[in-house]
Order: structure tokens, then sequence, then C-alpha cells
């Protein structure tokens, strides 16, 4: 069990996803004034033949941002449709209430994709990119949207991937996207607040919550008292506090994900000091023992 809280960002859809550079650089930006390092998890490849390996502007940028103290990892290969399976609940409810409908209907239409040796090809073409691009192997791959089936977990263990970062905790963050604040729930019990053995080859790294997703002056409250209340349960039973955040909103110009994040960042700071790090950072402190696996869901 980690002796310091761990406080872990990660911030989705750069890259394939979202091609605009100044987005991302008014993400950076934002986490090196408030020092937090952060991983971002970058898609590789994206619409219009965009491949990362062969945008000097964008590698400039990533790799300037690494050498800050920030980190990359895999984010599937290009976000398109249910790339490794059908989305969570908790995903495709943002869509409408019918979640079995959703779920019906991705299956027509992608279902016949789910296949694990059609997931090894897609990972192995990823990882070609991200090699090409950073001259390593990513650590960590969290697939679009969440999409997955069993079967992505022993693709991923046949192409060496160790760490999946491809669960939730606490759904309530997507209840408050949805603006359904009445009876939002609570958290997953299948989905341990700190790393846990998956699969015998996969360990995973869950996402506690999103809290900064298009927000508004007026959501603002009641997502930070959110994250406020899921920081100190996590450090309560001695997990890691690992968030989710989107490029997109992050780097808005309107500056609402940044206000409610550097007012979660103080608040975590003055009430539990906790060390902030990188998805590598994570890596390496677990795989030191300075970082114990939980006990794994149901």
């Amino acid at each position: 069990m980690a002796t310091q809280p761990r406080f872990v960002v990660t911030v989705d859809d750069p890259g394939g996803l979202i091609q605009d550079l100044a987005i991302f650089d008014r993400a950076r930006r934002f986490f090196d004034r408030e020092g937090v390092p952060v991983s971002f998890y970058v898609v590789p490849r994206g619409e219009g033949g965009w491949l990362l390996d062969e945008q000097t502007d964008w590698l400039a940028a990533l790799h300037s941002a690494e050498r800050d103290g920030h980190d990359c990892q895999l984010h599937g290969l290009d976000h398109h449709g249910c790339e490794f399976g059908p989305y969570p609940p908790l995903v495709m409810e943002m869509g409408g209430p019918d979640i079995e409908a959703h779920l019906r209907a991705d299956t027509e239409r992608f279902g016949h994709l789910w296949r694990q040796d059609l997931y090894e090809d897609k990972l192995t073409t990823a990882i070609a990119i991200f090699q090409r691009a950073f001259g390593r192997r990513p650590l960590s791959l969290r697939t679009g949207a969440l999409s997955q089936t069993p079967e992505l977990y022993s693709a991923m263990a046949t192409v060496g991937l160790r760490y999946a970062s491809n669960a939730v905790t606490d759904p309530r963050g997507w209840k408050y996207i949805c603006e359904l604040y009445d009876e939002p729930g609570d958290w997953d019990p299948a989905v341990p607040p700190g790393p846990y053995q998956l699969t015998s080859a996969v360990i995973n790294l869950p996402i506690i919550s999103e809290y900064a997703w298009y927000l508004t002056e007026e959501k603002i409250p009641k997502h930070l008292a959110l994250a406020v209340e899921d920081v100190g349960r996590v450090y309560q039973v001695g997990g890691v506090f690992l968030l989710v955040c989107h490029v997109q909103c992050v780097g808005a110009e309107d500056g609402l994900s940044q206000k409610l994040l550097s007012q979660l960042f103080a608040i975590a700071r003055r009430e539990h000091d906790p060390l902030f790090e990188n998805v590598a950072e994570l890596v390496r402190d677990l795989e030191a023992g300075q970082v114990g696996l939980l006990a794994g869901g149901g």
C-alpha cells in the first residue's frame, strides 16, 4: 500500500480524434500552471489518413510535454465506433436512457468485429504507430469510450500490453453528465478504487470518475462536490485517485473544466497532500512494490 496517497490525472482523445493542436496546447499549459503531471491517452490514427507518427507538429508538442513531466499512453487505434466491443452502460446512457436499444444497435453494426484476432490486429497497428512516434511501446491501453469485451484482455496479453485503464469505480460522474442528480447511485462494487489484477496477465488502473465534461457555471459546485467526496473515500481505503478528463473540455476556451479541476487540485492538496503522478510513474511504483494492488472486483 502506498505510503503517500497517489493522485493521477489522465486526459483522453488528443491526436487522431481531437486533431486541433491549439486545444491540446491550452490543456497542456493549464496542467503546467497547476504543477500537475498528466498522462495523455493519445489516439494514434484519425480520419483523413491522419497518423500520429507523420504529424511533425503534434510530435513536437507531445515530446515537449513529456520532457516537462507528462507522459503519453495509448487510446485505442482510431476511436471509431465500438472499436473493442460494446460501450459500458454508463457511456451508452449519454445517448439516451434506452440502453438495451443502444446495445442492440451497436451489436448489429459492429458485433462481427468483436473478435480477438481482429483486436490483436488493431492493437498491433496502434502500438506500431505509437512506437514510431515515441521510440517506445505504450505501457497502458484505454479504449475509446471504454469499449470492451473479455477477448480484449486476451488480445492485450498476446501483444504484450500489461496495464489497462478501462473500468470506472464511480459511475455517478456520467450520471451527472446526463444531469441525473437526484438518484445517481453509488460506486460500482465490481471495480475497486485502485489498481487490481483483472486477469492473470493484465492489471487494471481504474478510473474513479469524470467530473469536468462540458460544464456550465451552475454545474461546477455539484460536480466538484462529487469529486471531493470521491477523493476522500478513495484515500480512506488506500486506493489511487485516478480521474479521466477530456482534452476537448480542458482545452476549451470557456475555461470551465479548468476552473473545476483547479479547485479540486487545491482541495486535494490541502486536505490529503497527495503525490501527483502520471501513469508511467504509477506503473513504476506498482512494479517497485511502493503501491499495492487491491483485491479484484466481482
